[in-house]
């Protein structure tokens, strides 16, 4: 089998009292604070980076451990029900956004060529020159026609309108410091600017179009943030769908469509099977519907790739917990 080397970072930023930075648990900087409520996943080289080689192969799809009478907990690898009282508590129902950078697919893309390199966002976004003009913000094209790349056959891209998104401003440093290789943060409607100065040159930019759908997803409107999403898979090559798949899952996970966030999810396993984020958000929609044996495949399969990954393993452990200790209240 043939050994592909990719490079994937976990980093985050510590953005304020009501976020989880998991990137800098993985990276032994203290456990996480208990009653935090949402977590930020940043697969890119930020501020803590750790590349993992990965091989590009399929993963077991064994079932999970067996939930009958009075298991072997140790036997299993699981908790025991007294174990799980002392463990840190993990909510299960908090949002873990993720989201996968251009930049972590080492792929530059110019209005000419393509061609794979080491790169950053500031390749394709000017941080440098002076803002003189009122703020734009990036807007991609709401009327580009339907294709079989488009995804319109989903309930939530066809009814896009409609959709009840709340937002994922935790997002917002993340897209602040998309620049921050080179120059340092910048406010959000800065950001929004830029983006929109280049894509209004080169509509046709997928890398662009992925962005200006970030910038949408931390304003909280999902119809914008998807128009660019439907731009960026309909021009993206299809090695590099993913990361406006990954954007799209978050989107349908927030708002609830579990039947369309599994499928998008699903594709871009199957396009990146090497790249942890796109297990990783694989097995928190299948939380959220609390399907949690295949949530557990999914997470195990992250903790294949990278095996030091807290926050899969964090989850595990709290499924673990929630089934023991659910079946425990059952108990007579």
């Amino acid at each position: 089998m043939r050994k592909k080397r990719e490079k994937s970072a976990t980093c985050a930023h510590s953005l304020s009292v009501s976020l989880l930075v998991a990137a800098a648990y993985t990276h032994g900087l203290g456990p996480p604070m208990n009653g935090l409520k949402k977590w930020i996943l940043r697969f890119d080289c930020g501020m803590f980076c750790a590349d993992s080689e990965f091989l590009g192969r399929k993963h077991r799809s064994e079932s999970a451990p067996f939930f009958g009478r009075r298991p072997d907990y140790r036997s299993l690898g699981w908790p025991s029900p007294d174990e799980c009282l002392k463990l840190r508590r993990v909510e299960l129902s908090t949002v873990a956004s993720t989201w996968l950078a251009v930049s972590a697919k080492n792929i530059e893309v110019s209005p000419f060529s393509m061609s794979i390199c080491s790169c950053s966002i500031t390749e394709h976004v000017d941080f440098a020159t002076n803002l003189q003009e009122p703020g734009v913000e990036p807007l991609c094209n709401a009327n580009l026609p339907a294709s079989m790349h488009t995804l319109d056959h989903l309930y939530g891209v066809v009814n896009r309108a409609a959709i009840h998104y709340t937002g994922e401003s935790q997002l917002k440093e993340v897209l602040q410091n998309l620049g921050k290789d080179k120059y340092p943060p910048q406010s959000l409607e800065q950001v929004g600017t830029r983006i929109m100065k280049v894509l209004e040159k080169n509509q046709t930019s997928w890398v662009l179009s992925s962005m200006a759908a970030l910038y949408w997803r931390v304003k909280g409107q999902g119809k914008k943030a998807i128009d660019c999403l439907r731009q960026a898979l309909h021009y993206a090559p299809h090695h590099m769908k993913d990361v406006p798949l990954i954007s799209l899952a978050n989107i349908f996970h927030n708002a609830k469509l579990w039947n369309d966030a599994i499928i998008v999810a699903t594709m871009a396993v199957e396009i990146a099977p090497h790249f942890v984020v796109n297990h990783f958000t694989l097995a928190n929609v299948y939380v959220a519907m609390e399907e949690f044996e295949k949530a557990m495949r999914w997470y195990e399969s992250t903790l294949e790739l990278q095996p030091e990954f807290a926050p899969a393993k964090d989850r595990i452990r709290a499924i673990q917990c929630h089934l023991l200790m659910k079946k425990g209240r059952r108990s007579p």
